[in-house]
């Protein structure tokens, strides 16, 4: 029985905002992390009922998660990693690693093939997306002093 999108999302938001108290997040950021957390669940979701590949879910939500991340840093002046730590925890394919130890030790190699690579492409797809958001955003400083200078 599928959950409701409500449930998921407040679920996603109580799990960011967690996790932001766990690592000793300040109390003023708090909020913003459960916001982050959910919006990048709601992007995933999106992806999904459009029957795009999880894969590709979760990348563009962890898209959404690193700019509004950087977004939120700028606007309460903390650093970018208080806000996206949090934030991705969603994301995190936590299940799929669980799966695939378990059919390693049932000696399901198939299933644990299958399931691992699943893992590992998802969890790869966060890095990269985390990756270009910066990496885009450096850029722009770069360009945008350098535009000053002239």
């Amino acid at each position: 029985m599928e959950q409701s999108i409500w449930f998921q999302l407040f679920s996603a938001f109580f799990v960011s905002f967690s996790f932001a108290i766990l690592t000793n997040s300040p109390k003023k950021t708090l909020f913003y992390c459960g916001i982050i957390g959910m919006f990048g669940w709601l992007v995933n979701i999106i992806f999904l009922r459009l029957s795009f590949s999880p894969i590709i879910g979760v990348f563009f939500a962890a898209l959404t998660v690193s700019k509004l991340s950087e977004i939120f840093a700028r606007l309460l002046k903390n650093p970018v990693p208080i806000f996206l730590i949090p934030g991705i925890i969603p994301l995190v394919p936590g299940a799929g690693m669980y799966n695939t130890m378990i059919a390693l030790i049932k000696s399901h190699f198939d299933s644990a093939i299958k399931t691992g690579i699943q893992t590992l492409l998802v969890a790869g797809s966060i890095a990269i997306a985390l990756m270009l958001v910066t990496s885009f955003n450096w850029i722009f400083k770069v360009f945008q002093k350098e535009k000053f200078i002239k």
